[in-house]
């Protein structure tokens, strides 16, 4: 694992209401406006100057400040320096290289190291629902330009580090699933039924049929309201590959049902079974576990088994 090092981040807007955007992120390119500062005097580092400019312009001198302040960070941004935006619900980020150039509109363009990039150093996509609310906030900024407070955690997300918090969760998550996996081994039929039950009302699904009914191939007849679509679910306490095969033909036959669930506890269904299993969702006990844990029923199992 690489850790991602920066002297500091910046949230940059990339143009009115996006209007650069599509540029930028295809060209690899940041763009900035406030023509208004002569180019030659960025570049000198007259920053009285241009404050002096942008004084008379605003008519305020905190506004003037500020404005100096992002043309500053701008021109004067090493490859020390990550840039980051939000566009099309992800979050990308760049290091700026090389001098601003000015374009012929007076906007200035700058390159970078190896563009825009929307994902962390191992391949991550950085999608912006998982992400900080904390780092989110910065896009409420008003100018153009301005520092990400939460650096610390931005660098972490870009290089796939986890805080120690995090980390300790996550631990105790695992725990507390392969935990889930052993209490089910303990149900009998009818609760390990019930529980799978429990487990797709949580999802959105809704039962037809009665728990248990003695029918050739259904253990449960569910209804996703949401689509009219329809499934059936086997049960299974253990399970093997000459089950799921058993069950994939008798799901073959079947003219109602656009899915078919399989469901156990116990038992190993090799790889090559699970991908012959066209049209047909497998719950192992792992996967099972997880969704047991997710629709917050640990509670429930420990009650039934205790």
């Amino acid at each position: 694992m690489r850790n991602v090092v920066a002297t500091n981040a910046n949230f940059i807007k990339l143009g009115n209401a996006g209007g650069w955007e599509l540029e930028c992120l295809r060209d690899g390119v940041l763009r900035f406006g406030y023509e208004a500062a002569p180019h030659h005097l960025c570049v000198a580092g007259q920053w009285d100057e241009i404050w002096t400019i942008w004084r008379n312009i605003r008519g305020d001198s905190g506004t003037a400040t500020r404005d100096v302040n992002q043309i500053k960070a701008f021109y004067e941004s090493g490859e020390d320096t990550i840039f980051i935006t939000f566009a099309h619900g992800l979050l990308y980020w760049c290091r700026p290289t090389g001098g601003v150039e000015e374009q012929s509109d007076g906007t200035r363009l700058r390159r970078t190291v190896d563009g825009w990039i929307d994902a962390s150093l191992g391949g991550k996509r950085l999608t912006m629902d998982k992400l900080s609310g904390n780092l989110l906030k910065v896009q409420m900024f008003r100018g153009t330009i301005c520092r990400v407070k939460e650096t610390e955690y931005l660098l972490r997300k870009l290089g796939d580090e986890l805080s120690p918090e995090v980390m300790a969760a996550e631990e105790a998550e695992r725990s507390m699933i392969l935990a889930i996996t052993g209490l089910m081994r303990l149900l009998t039929w009818q609760d390990f039924e019930m529980l799978v039950d429990l487990v797709f009302s949580n999802s959105g699904w809704r039962r037809v049929s009665v728990l248990g009914q003695v029918q050739k191939t259904i253990d449960l007849e569910l209804l996703l309201p949401s689509t009219g679509e329809r499934a059936f679910v086997q049960v299974k306490a253990e399970a093997n590959a000459r089950s799921l095969s058993d069950y994939t033909d008798r799901f073959k036959e079947t003219t109602i049902y656009s899915r078919m669930f399989f469901v156990w506890h116990s038992g190993v269904i090799p790889v090559e079974a699970e991908a012959r299993a066209d049209g047909i969702t497998l719950l192992g006990p792992a996967r099972l576990a997880r969704m047991v844990f997710d629709a917050g029923l640990a509670s429930w199992l420990r009650e039934k088994v205790s």
